[in-house]
């Protein structure tokens, strides 16, 4: 789709360029080739941008699929990743080096101390961001929420959820 795009407008182009020799002037010429390679380059732009928004958008349901079928979970007043754990974010990562997408991830602690859940949540989510980055995600592409103990309570808190935007 976008290799065809971007054929139809070197097309249109060259089809401008060519009617620019028929013109009577050289500035007339240059002006029209001008604006044709300004329309190219816009289009061209334009077909990378929507295939990389369709690339992210891809994201989310595979991200969410890897997540449901190997939640990444901890053990109460724990922040370390499983075998298994470490597997799922290898994957995840490996969706987010593809498609570019911004991965969310958001971390909750049962703790009825506010302080003690937000430490240990926050702890959680660094684990997993560390492990996807050296899994090879872009650092600047992962987004951490965590929530200590506002969200997640009892066995909701144990469980992190993961979304691609």
């Amino acid at each position: 789709m976008r290799q065809y795009t971007l054929l139809k407008t070197v097309a249109a182009a060259a089809l401008v360029i060519g009617a620019a020799g028929a013109c009577s002037s050289a500035p007339d010429a240059a002006g029209q080739a001008g604006g044709a390679a300004q329309n190219a380059a816009g289009q061209a732009g334009g077909a990378a941008q929507d295939a990389a928004g369709q690339a992210a958008g891809a994201a989310g349901p595979k991200i969410k699929e890897l997540v449901q079928v190997h939640p990444v979970t901890f053990t109460s007043q724990s922040a370390e990743l499983t075998g298994q754990d470490t597997q799922t974010l290898q994957q995840v990562a490996a969706v987010q080096k593809a498609t570019g997408a911004t991965v969310t991830i958001s971390t909750h602690a049962g703790y009825p101390d506010a302080a003690q859940a937000q430490q240990l949540s926050q702890q959680r989510a660094e684990n997993i961001a560390k492990a996807m980055q050296a899994a090879g995600a872009d650092a600047a592409k992962l987004k951490t929420q965590p929530a200590g103990n506002s969200v997640g309570q009892g066995d909701d808190a144990l469980q992190t959820q993961i979304s691609a935007s």
